[in-house]
């Protein structure tokens, strides 16, 4: 069958529903025929609550999906759940020709080719689609999603994650949507190790980190670090922005391989990479993301 002879998107089904994919599949509701699962039960059934969708208690029931969105943590889970297990089929041997698997996961970008040419071999469609936004875009439906596949596979695509985001562009072939949003994070990572910094060292000085943000965020300074991040977990000092200092870490972890292979000399994204490491070895177990900013003022005497 030729991968371009696509099912219809009559069903839909969704794995993974923790804190991103839990509020992403809510903006599905009444698209389609909705099959979601996870291996946390309860969440599937609070899941299936909030987007009328069906709990199903395995991937086996996901047989009858035109398109299974992949929303997990990890590469090497993706990678059990499409290809497969001694213990149970992935979705490569679940699902029939003409459907399309959507890993919206950050993934490492040399698997996710993998499993496209894996998928290819079935007459099945595999793209990536990761997001940035946190649980707000997550909630909202305004998430940015960069998109590695064919033009083809992209458009047949679109309208589904047009549903879960405003942003959605295609980044290139497939691996490319993975490959920018490692690169993207390590960005922002940066961004708030160096953000943390300043603010630590302002505070030091004296200033009011109150007055100091409103000043930041109104000059050349300002970034989502400073408009989202801050307001809503740094200054309240709830320390809880909603994305675990774990998952921050790995998506470093994935750019500087990427950054690796391609030789491109990065002192600066090397000593970031180095702090989120050292950064999470100090933390507790679930440790949010801006736990790296309560690491600085400590050490700083705050």
């Amino acid at each position: 069958m030729s991968q371009h002879n696509y099912k219809k998107h009559a069903t839909i089904g969704f794995v993974g529903l923790g804190t991103m994919g839990g509020r992403m599949i809510r903006n599905l509701r009444g698209y389609a025929d909705l099959l979601v699962y996870d291996v946390d039960p309860a969440r599937a059934r609070q899941a299936a609550q909030d987007a009328s969708a069906t709990a199903v208690s395995s991937l086996a029931d996901m047989a009858k999906a035109d398109i299974v969105v992949l929303m997990l943590p990890s590469s090497p889970i993706v990678d059990a759940v499409v290809r497969g297990s001694d213990q149970a089929p992935g979705l490569l041997k679940i699902l029939t020709p003409g459907s399309m698997i959507i890993d919206m996961s950050s993934s490492t970008p040399t698997h996710t080719i993998e499993n496209a040419r894996l998928a290819k071999l079935g007459g099945m469609s595999y793209i990536d689609a990761p997001v940035s936004g946190g649980p707000t875009g997550a909630e909202s439906g305004k998430l940015a999603i960069m998109v590695g596949g064919s033009v083809a596979d992209f458009e047949h695509a679109r309208p589904l994650l047009e549903r879960m985001g405003t942003s959605v562009i295609r980044a290139g072939e497939v691996g490319s949507g993975h490959a920018v949003k490692a690169l993207n994070n390590l960005l922002a990572a940066t961004i708030l190790a160096a953000t943390s910094e300043v603010f630590a060292v302002g505070e030091k000085f004296g200033l009011d980190p109150q007055v100091m943000h409103k000043i930041v965020n109104a000059s050349s300074g300002s970034s989502f670090m400073t408009q989202h991040t801050w307001p809503k977990a740094i200054l309240p000092k709830s320390w809880d922005f909603g994305f675990a200092m774990q998952l921050m870490n790995k998506d470093v972890g994935i750019a500087m391989a990427l950054i690796e292979s391609t030789g491109v000399q990065t002192i600066l994204s090397k000593a970031s990479a180095e702090m989120w490491a050292q950064g999470l070895a100090a933390a507790r177990p679930g440790a949010d993301m801006t736990e790296l900013t309560k690491q600085i003022q400590r050490d700083a005497g705050l």
